[in-house]
Formats: C-alpha cells, sequence, structure tokens
C-alpha cells in the first residue's frame, strides 16, 4: 500500500519518484495535497505528476535521502537533489541552463493523514550533503 509510516516507506516514494513512476509517486498524495515548486503551488495529486512529466523533459534530476525524523503525523527529511539539464528551463521561478549541473540539499516536511501526504513543505539549506554522513 502507498503509505508514508517508515524510513522504507520515504525510500520507495523516493524510487518512484527517481524512476520518472508518476503514478505509483503520486499514490502517496492525499487528493487535496499541496505542493509549493518555484513559483507555483500544485494542489492534487495529478497537477504535482504532470509537473514533473513536464520538468523532466528538459532535466534530468535524482533525490537522495540523507536523513529523516517521523513523529506521528510529520515525517521530515533532508534531501540532496542534483539537477542536470539536457534542456534549459526558465519558468514556474526555476531556472536551470544546460551544461550547469546544480546539486540542492533541502529540508522537507511532509504532515501526512492516514499515512498519505497532504502538505508539503520545503526549505533549502545552505549546506552540503557531506554535512549529513555518519
Amino acid at each position: 500500500m502507498s503509505r508514508i509510516e517508515s524510513r522504507a516507506d520515504v525510500l520507495k516514494y523516493l524510487a518512484h519518484f527517481n524512476n520518472k513512476e508518476y503514478e505509483a509517486q503520486i499514490a502517496y498524495y492525499a487528493p487535496d495535497v499541496v505542493y509549493k515548486v518555484g513559483s507555483l503551488t500544485l494542489t492534487s495529486p495529478r497537477q504535482i505528476a504532470d509537473f514533473y512529466a513536464d520538468f523532466h523533459q528538459y532535466v534530468k534530476e535524482h533525490v537522495e535521502l540523507l536523513d529523516i525524523a517521523v513523529d506521528g503525523d510529520t515525517v521530515a527529511v533532508a534531501l540532496h537533489a542534483t539537477f542536470e539539464p539536457f534542456r534549459d528551463y526558465v519558468r514556474n521561478g526555476l531556472n536551470f541552463k544546460v551544461g550547469t549541473t546544480t546539486g540542492i540539499v533541502s529540508f522537507v516536511f511532509y504532515r501526512l493523514h492516514d499515512g498519505k501526504i497532504h502538505r508539503i513543505r520545503m526549505t533549502r539549506y545552505g549546506g552540503t550533503a557531506a554535512d549529513f554522513a555518519a
């Protein structure tokens, strides 16, 4: 079942994302999910899938879990995302240019309802992925 209850569940969810398995990815979302990315606010699983299906026509993206904390209906993660644009993507408040690989560490808070992702809030971390090494 597509629910978030543990580190293993988050790893499965991220594997679907990394493999561009959008239908499997959005099965983890509540119908009224809210996610802000760039200047967009996405308010349904379909909007999120459509955004990433389009974005990944321009940018190869890979996300790695660095750290996780689970407390009831809140899951907090530190993620390292690598973006490798093969076509320029300059829209929705995002700017990725061919020839520039970008690594970003983000803190993401997922609020769950019945194990489904209901709210996604994130911010960038100023350090590097190495800050999370054991």
